[in-house]
């Protein structure tokens, strides 16, 4: 009896592991070929923009169902992700844009369970918000790419409504 409990809790077990193991999604089987990209948000003098989102859309203007993005972390960097799932991105010319704005909440709820906004403010350039206005391009190669997208100066404009 004490073996058949065994194998019961160590099957248990190994199906825990390989569930809890998993490598996340799967990966679609139209997914391209992704190239490990690097990119990196300054501003005009070089400071590192972090916390800054960062999104890239096909330059040809074209829809695409590959989602390019990602959040530099304190040097300004990040991992290129396609649909937030695999590292790189597939080749191709894009458009690129860079926001990076910050929302404070009232420290306490409301009634209702919502909070207050005390302060909302914009570190980059409204203009850069939008692929369409930002002038920022990336070009993704076969193999390793290391991009720089620079957004101007440093703002930090305190906006009153949203």
């Amino acid at each position: 009896m004490k073996t058949k409990q065994f194998f019961a809790l160590a099957l248990a077990c190994v199906c825990a592991v390989a569930v809890g193991c998993s490598k996340g999604p799967k990966k679609p089987a139209d997914l391209p070929a992704l190239n490990p990209t690097t990119v990196t948000v300054v501003y005009d003098d070089g400071t590192p923009v972090d916390g800054a989102t960062v999104i890239l859309l096909p330059a040809d203007g074209g829809n695409s169902k590959w989602n390019l993005a990602g959040v530099t972390d304190a040097q300004g960097k990040l991992v290129l992700k396609t649909n937030g799932n695999w590292d790189g991105a597939p080749a191709g010319s894009y458009k690129a844009s860079v926001t990076k704005e910050v929302v404070v909440e009232a420290a306490e709820a409301n009634a209702d369970g919502s909070r207050d906004v005390e302060s909302y403010t914009r570190y980059v350039d409204q203009k850069f918000n939008s692929t369409e206005t930002s002038g920022l391009t990336a070009e993704i190669k076969d193999g390793g790419n290391q991009i720089e997208l620079k957004v101007g100066e440093k703002t930090n404009e305190a906006l009153e409504s949203l």
